[in-house]
């Protein structure tokens, strides 16, 4: 009896240690087979811009002021697929408004998927995706109501720059809508990482 109980014990040993080994190489396997599981770190980036329009709208928009936000995943050294959003900002100066406006301002909010290449300290990455592009005029006479367009239109955007620890420091281009009919912008950014 006592024979059977040692038997039975050391087959049940044996099963738990092969099954426990066989999982930890499926583990392993699984993360060498995975492209996103490398070494590095995810992380979301918050940053500011500000740049010219390079288009016929320079007319009306000389300026941008930007805050873009993006999320980068996979944990490749190389690159990363990135998720960017963010907001921008084109104020119109006072001296190009009509006498009737008060203000007047263009908006635009991105939604983009695209690609960030790592060379050494150096990155480039694109992004393609959608846009909502929102003009607005607020005029001087208060029983006139707002003028507000709104457009969902084609975006996307090449940026070049540099790493520096947590931040990044790079030059950007954007275009958003179709041509001729779009507004081509640049801008000089700055960002922060936060990994997870």
């Amino acid at each position: 009896m006592k024979t059977k109980i040692i038997l039975i014990s050391m087959a049940v040993s044996l099963c738990l240690a092969a099954s426990g080994q066989s999982a930890y190489a499926e583990k392993e396997i699984a993360k060498s087979s995975n492209p996103l599981y490398k070494n590095g770190l995810n992380y979301v980036s918050f940053g500011a811009e500000i740049g010219p329009t390079l288009n016929r709208f320079n007319s009306s928009y000389p300026v941008h002021f930007g805050l873009p936000v993006k999320v980068y995943l996979g944990r490749q050294k190389v690159g990363r697929f990135i998720i960017r959003t963010g907001y921008h900002h084109f104020p119109v100066p006072s001296d190009r408004l009509d006498a009737s406006q008060k203000r007047a301002y263009n908006q635009i909010i991105p939604l983009a998927i695209g690609y960030r290449r790592n060379i050494r300290d150096w990155y480039i990455e694109g992004s393609l995706g959608a846009a909502i592009n929102q003009s607005t005029s607020v005029y001087n006479d208060p029983a006139q109501e707002n003028w507000v367009v709104s457009y969902r239109e084609i975006n996307y955007g090449l940026e070049i720059g540099r790493q520096i620890g947590d931040f990044d420091i790079g030059l950007v281009v954007y275009n958003t809508g179709p041509i001729p009919y779009h507004i081509l912008f640049s801008g000089i950014k700055t960002s922060y990482r936060i990994k997870w």
